[in-house]
């Protein structure tokens, strides 16, 4: 998210973050791990620490982020005029794993050691598996979690989570795969 300095940007990208988390009802913490300081530098996040968010009667969910400060593009700037600086995720990893001993992985790790580097799914009936999906944003998964049946913190948290994500996907720069803008432009 756009932001006039650089801790701006990193308070406008984690705020919606944590508001989306409380549509869940648990404790939930985004902790950095990780600041940002000028452009270029890479920051991270995880949820709770190592031991993720307790849906109660449900499972946990476990989410971490690297992100990095960026220069607000052009394009962007026509959203935001004055804000000189945003945060662009880098990779996400996030884990679902339900009481019943089912879990769901959703991965982005476009740096690690894995050759899969778009989005994707790794399902409980075969974890070692990469279905390959579109980019998620938290909400996404906020989302599917009380879809599957964990219990949400409010009535309106299909608002709340529609009014968040969406700040995310308006700065998205891709969707489906990170290397088909620079495709596009060749």
């Amino acid at each position: 998210m756009p932001g006039r300095t650089a801790s701006e940007a990193l308070r406008n990208y984690i705020d919606p973050l944590q508001a989306a988390l409380s549509c869940l009802d648990g404790v939930a913490k985004v902790r950095l791990t990780e600041r940002v300081h000028q452009v270029g530098d890479t920051g991270a996040w995880i949820l709770n620490g190592p031991d993720g968010m307790s849906l109660r009667d449900f499972g946990t969910l476990h989410a971490q982020q690297r992100f990095e400060l960026v220069a607000t593009s052009e394009e962007h700037r026509a959203y935001r005029p004055p804000e000189k600086f945003r945060i662009s995720t880098r990779e996400y990893i996030y884990k679902l794993e339900m009481q019943t001993g089912q879990q769901i992985r959703w991965h982005w790790h476009p740096m690690g050691n894995s050759p899969e580097r778009r989005p994707h799914i790794h399902p409980s009936f075969n974890i070692k598996a990469h279905l390959p999906g579109s980019r998620v944003v938290l909400e996404d998964i906020i989302e599917g979690c009380i879809e599957l049946g964990a219990k949400p913190s409010c009535d309106d948290w299909k608002a709340r989570l529609m009014e968040t994500g969406g700040v995310h996907k308006l700065y998205r720069t891709w969707v489906d795969d990170p290397d088909e803008r620079r495709r596009r432009a060749d």
